[in-house]
């Protein structure tokens, strides 16, 4: 998704510089620091940093403290990619209130707040960079919001024009079920990932890849083709596992973002792995 808005926006992807990781995943803010200082001495001009609360494969948190300080002292823009993990702030409060240092933050109520497709979100805490981004003059401000202190109308900017009310289906379940209930569900799922990392590791034949920071657990079986595993267990039909490349390794990928899941579900996917396992040849 990054690439594709750098594209869109007109910035050009050859200007986009991928950040090292550590060893569990998560961007390392003195490879950071030092992607800028070079892009500087190189004569160009750093904007924004993109961090990562929940990362498509493991569900890695950036160190967003971190980034913040270098956003702060470079005087970059700072942009949360929340997507898939952002919402874990509902149960998780402590560990994501790091959030407030964020400039933009993005989410999709799809993910983890149950909602079906398409339901995104962007929250900014700018509204008069906003506005005067956005906007063409400044008579044009004024007709958008007359009170400078009123949020600012992205639908009027953004890609799309006719569309649907996706919002209406994620306010009337807010307003039915109440916060509590989608932070008690994802509190669940939280620790549903924990069980089935549990039961991984008490297993023999199975190994995990990534340490377990939110919902997605990525596995492997030690001594199987694990590509013919996947599509073994998929085709069983008991449970449906995704798949992700890890280290260079082909990984067997479960997230909990279902408000239905239970523990019997998780621990099923350990057992359909092995069944699989004694389907597929050496």
């Amino acid at each position: 998704s990054i690439p594709k808005a750098v594209a869109l926006l007109g910035i050009g992807r050859s200007n986009l510089r991928l950040v090292a990781v550590d060893d569990q995943f998560r961007m390392r803010p003195d490879a950071l620091q030092a992607a800028i200082a070079a892009d500087r001495a190189a004569g160009r001009n750093p904007i924004a940093i993109v961090a990562t609360v929940g990362t498509i494969v493991s569900g890695a948190i950036d160190p967003l403290p971190e980034i913040a300080d270098v956003a702060g002292r470079e005087d970059l823009w700072l942009h949360v990619d929340g997507a898939y993990g952002v919402l874990a702030a509902l149960a998780l409060p402590e560990r994501l209130n790091s959030l407030a240092l964020a400039d933009s933050l993005s989410l999709d109520a799809h993910k983890w707040l149950y909602q079906p497709l398409d339901c995104g979100c962007l929250l900014h805490r700018h509204p008069d960079i906003a506005r005067k981004t956005f906007s063409h003059s400044d008579d044009y401000v004024g007709l958008l919001s007359q009170d400078p202190t009123e949020g600012f109308a992205f639908f009027e900017e953004s890609f799309e024009l006719s569309r649907r009310f996706r919002a209406l289906k994620l306010w009337l379940s807010l307003q039915y079920h109440g916060r509590r209930a989608f932070r008690d569900a994802i509190a669940e799922d939280l620790r549903h990932a924990r069980l089935l990392a549990e039961a991984v590791e008490a297993h023999p034949e199975l190994e995990l890849l990534a340490p377990v920071a939110l919902s997605a657990v990525c596995c492997r079986h030690r001594a199987k083709d694990n590509r013919a595993i996947l599509r073994r267990v998929n085709a069983r039909g008991r449970v449906y596992l995704s798949n992700a490349t890890v280290r260079d390794q082909f990984a067997l990928r479960a997230c909990f973002v279902n408000h239905r899941t239970t523990d019997g579900n998780v621990l099923e996917i350990v057992s359909e792995v092995i069944a699989a396992a004694g389907e597929v040849n050496d």
